[in-house]
């Protein structure tokens, strides 16, 4: 078995390649189309009772002048579905509600309140077109762009059909604010590994992406321990300074202080160019575990040395019962104690105070280390043994810290 110094030499270097870059200088009033990218959905019979949700990520800041909403549904009978999407601020705006019966097509409609007619009166049969929904979608003017907008797709009337969700696509106006205060969500703060939000842990890294959190041309730490102010930007969560890896006007890639207290409420505050952003109330959980993949989308293959040295892949798979190191965040404090940024020393090994559990393909893997991996600041490192009886080929793979599960979607190669 390869010992945790050895194995950490090809840690943590896939949490710098999240393409934190600085934005753009933009007009005041401006126009985006942001599209669903995710996987078509079956939409399913009434009686599950249960509603399909996409979401579209909308990563700049405006205030709402105007929406338009293009949806493409491939299901027989319009009648039978709900037609919801609910705003970034939870506003909800009913699109449709069983409207048109057997009649219509969902196939490349817009909704728009400029448009002639109401879907549900015109009850388009064949061709796409531009309608108004039930309720305008100026129901969103005034509010901000910025944050996670979910279409709500139901079949509330039949048991005799099901269909496809496959995308829509939303169209905003507005205008971008020109404040140079530092401006993020709490919806905006990401796990680095998983790209989901949520909890923040002790000794997380996390993603922070918002405006004028820093300078325009982007600046990444030196190799080593973290500073806490980088290019005129700091980070607090309360009064305890957060560590910086990279910092720009649109996005920070930083490391939680350890001295969060599991089961309160923090409030994170950026300060850029001496301006201080308004605070955002996170959450603190003991762990928020996530592995770190290869492509640093938070799915697809782990970032896994194999205990030969050569990284995990379809073609260098994992032999049954050897060690992989694996890498990941979020899996809270660590003993011997570190700082935030700092760089892990390899003597003493900091290991994880909170258990950890590795499943390979559904079977429990026996783990040899749970701890902060050397050198690499906010990055931890599982040595975890391949079980003998895992599938050959691709294996979903998930740790679990403290009971919390990291984010599905992650697998690893085995022989």
């Amino acid at each position: 078995m390869m010992n945790a110094k050895k194995m950490s030499l090809l840690a943590a270097c896939g949490l710098l390649v999240l393409g934190l870059s600085p934005s753009p200088v933009q007009a005041q009033q401006a126009t985006y189309t942001y599209t669903y990218t995710g996987a078509q959905i079956p939409i399913p019979r009434d009686g599950a009772d249960l509603s399909v949700l996409a979401g579209i990520f909308v990563s700049r800041f405006s205030t709402i002048s105007k929406v338009t909403v293009n949806v493409d549904i491939d299901y027989p009978q319009p009648g039978d579905l709900n037609l919801f999407l609910f705003s970034p601020q939870g506003t909800r705006t009913k699109l449709l509600e069983k409207n048109c019966g057997s009649k219509g097509t969902l196939i490349n409609i817009t909704f728009d309140d400029a448009a002639a007619s109401k879907y549900s009166d015109f009850c388009p049969v064949e061709q796409a077109g531009s309608f108004r929904g039930n309720e305008p979608v100026s129901n969103w003017n005034g509010q901000s762009s910025f944050g996670t907008w979910v279409l709500a797709t139901e079949n509330n009337g039949s048991n005799d059909f099901v269909g496809w969700f496959r995308s829509y696509s939303i169209t905003i106006t507005g205008t971008v604010s020109t404040t140079t205060k530092p401006t993020f969500t709490a919806e905006s703060v990401r796990n680095a590994g998983s790209l989901l939000t949520g909890p923040v842990a002790p000794g997380e890294a996390l993603v922070l992406t918002g405006t004028n959190l820093g300078p325009v041309a982007g600046v990444a730490a030196p190799t080593g321990s973290l500073p806490n102010t980088l290019a005129g930007v700091s980070v607090t969560f309360d009064s305890s300074p957060a560590a910086i890896r990279v910092a720009s006007a649109s996005g920070l890639l930083i490391v939680a202080p350890f001295s969060l207290q599991p089961g309160t409420k923090t409030a994170i505050r950026v300060t850029s160019a001496g301006v201080v952003s308004d605070p955002v109330t996170m959450d603190v959980f003991g762990t928020a575990p996530a592995i770190v993949t290869q492509n640093a989308s938070g799915t697809g293959v782990a970032k896994a040395v194999n205990q030969d040295g050569s990284m995990n892949s379809a073609q260098n798979p994992a032999a049954k019962g050897s060690y992989v190191a694996l890498y990941a965040t979020g899996l809270g404090t660590v003993t011997p104690t570190l700082v935030a940024g700092q760089a892990p020393p390899s003597s003493p090994l900091s290991t994880t105070t909170s258990s950890t559990t590795v499943v390979v393909g559904g079977v429990v893997a026996s783990v040899a280390f749970s701890g902060a991996a050397p050198s690499y600041p906010g990055v931890y490192q599982v040595n975890a043994q391949i079980p003998t009886t895992a599938a050959v080929g691709s294996n979903v793979i998930q740790i679990y810290s403290n009971g919390l599960p990291s984010q599905s979607g992650v697998f690893i190669y085995v022989r």
